[in-house]
């Protein structure tokens, strides 16, 4: 969850949304320039030897910049499982990261394409189970549609309205 003093955790992949509306809120509560290291991509400076150049080797108007990114990179190291970090593709810069975090999460152009093919065959043939209560029902229904949202599928309010109505039995007895 994260508190006031600590950034909220990455678990589990699977949990990225959420993590990611969390953690953008606290970021820009408690420390917002450090956020803007994700929006707006460092490249850290190199010296003749290729290595990173250390704070006293930067110039005055670019360790502010520095400082951020480095702040952003550590709290990205508190927030995010070390078993996740490490699978991401990045270029060492925090705007990569939160990239690279999102591409996961969203998966290849493929995956994607699949995710949606299946959101949109369960949408077309929800229906309430039987033996299944109403408050179920609502709740996996609700489940879809916030997964059809995430992935990027829209439908216009009245198809979401008439898909619940259709999903309903036709026999009042079996709601209750």
């Amino acid at each position: 969850m994260g508190t006031s003093n600590k950034p909220p955790k990455l678990l589990w992949m699977e949990d990225y949304p959420n993590w990611a509306n969390k953690f953008e809120t606290y970021m820009q509560a408690v420390n917002y320039d450090a956020w803007e290291a994700v929006e707006f991509e460092y490249i850290i400076q190199k010296n003749e030897n290729g290595t990173c150049h250390n704070l006293s080797q930067i110039p005055d108007d670019d360790k502010a910049t520095f400082m951020r990114e480095k702040k952003m990179m550590n709290l990205f190291k508190q927030s995010i499982k070390s078993e996740i970090f490490q699978l991401l593709q990045h270029n060492g810069s925090c705007y990569s990261i939160w990239e690279a975090l999102m591409n996961k999460d969203r998966g290849n152009a493929d995956m994607r394409k699949s995710k949606m093919n299946l959101i949109k065959k369960e949408f077309d043939i929800f229906t309430m189970f039987k033996g299944e209560t109403m408050p179920q029902m609502i709740e996996r229904y609700c489940h879809l549609v916030n997964e059809m949202k995430r992935l990027g599928i829209n439908k216009e309010y009245f198809e979401y309205i008439d898909k619940l109505a259709d999903a309903l039995p036709n026999d009042q007895n079996t709601l209750y």
